[in-house]
């Protein structure tokens, strides 16, 4: 009769540890998709949770829509890479690019662009140094827009003062009507769409900035290859369109796919390396 020494035992508990831990491992394998807290956790799981649940049946690997609850948490989460798709604008896929080697997947079709605008009664304000020392209302930092609106000020002495206006870029433009700033940053595509030809002659466009690539999605680097091309082939899908459709509804009416995305679209976008006073 074999006598078992202690050396049997400890790889024989060695060997059961091991292979319980990669048993849990694998059970718990876990992708989380994020996306700036613009809705409520509610809305938020009407909006990305079809996508979560059909990349869990495409990847064989459970994919889980995760609210940020704030602002103050999604930058958190972006800066410690907490997740593992993101779907935001191009000034943090920009910075994810450069600093955590992110791969942009796809994008919404078109571009965002912003108009500096301010009341065309205030004869005394016709270019956009005039708004220096002024108020600026945008939405709160750090919204592509209201970034944007800074770079139009690279002197930090001659910065306006920026008003912070929730409810939307018409909200904005309705802060600005009332008086309660002398300038306004408002996404091009609602001045253009939302304001009415009255609306719009009541304004002065002091500034346009240059286009930046849309909205999209980006992976980290946790998630391999495969999985990568797995992804990137079903949100170009049939499928991938259907479960996508809350987010085209919300994001960019009028159409109904993603389109490629590459590293080159966002380069010159990452707007938040120096700017620690948006707090970022």
């Amino acid at each position: 009769m074999r006598i078992t020494g202690k050396n049997d035992w400890f790889r024989t508990f060695f060997a059961s540890a091991m292979l319980m831990f990669l048993i849990s491992g694998s059970a718990s394998a876990e992708f989380i998709f994020t996306a700036p807290p613009r809705e409520t956790p509610q809305q938020g799981q009407v909006l990305y949770g079809p996508m979560a649940d059909a990349l869990t049946q495409q990847l064989g690997v459970k994919v889980s829509y995760q609210h940020p609850g704030n602002w103050v948490n999604y930058q958190k989460m972006i800066r410690d890479d907490q997740a593992d798709l993101f779907f935001d604008g191009p000034h943090f896929a920009a910075w994810r690019i450069d600093t955590k080697k992110a791969e942009p997947l796809v994008k919404l079709p078109g571009v965002l662009n912003f108009v500096l605008v301010s009341r065309s009664k205030d004869k005394e304000i016709t270019a956009t140094r005039d708004l220096v020392s002024m108020k600026i209302c945008a939405l709160p930092s750090p919204n592509l827009g209201t970034l944007t609106a800074y770079s139009m000020f690279p002197n930090p002495s001659q910065q306006p003062k920026f008003v912070n206006i929730k409810g939307g870029f018409k909200a904005v433009h309705k802060a600005l009507v009332a008086g309660k700033c002398e300038g306004a940053i408002i996404r091009k595509s609602v001045y253009s769409k939302a304001l009415d030809s009255t609306a719009r002659s009541a304004l002065n466009v002091l500034q346009e900035s240059d286009p930046l690539t849309n909205q999209g999605i980006t992976v980290s680097t946790r998630i391999d290859a495969a999985n990568t091309k797995k992804i990137s082939d079903f949100l170009a899908s049939t499928q991938g369109k259907a479960a996508s459709t809350k987010l085209f509804q919300r994001f960019s009416k009028g159409n109904e796919k993603f389109v490629p995305a590459k590293s080159a679209d966002y380069k010159g976008h990452n707007l938040l390396v120096d700017n620690m006073v948006f707090g970022w």
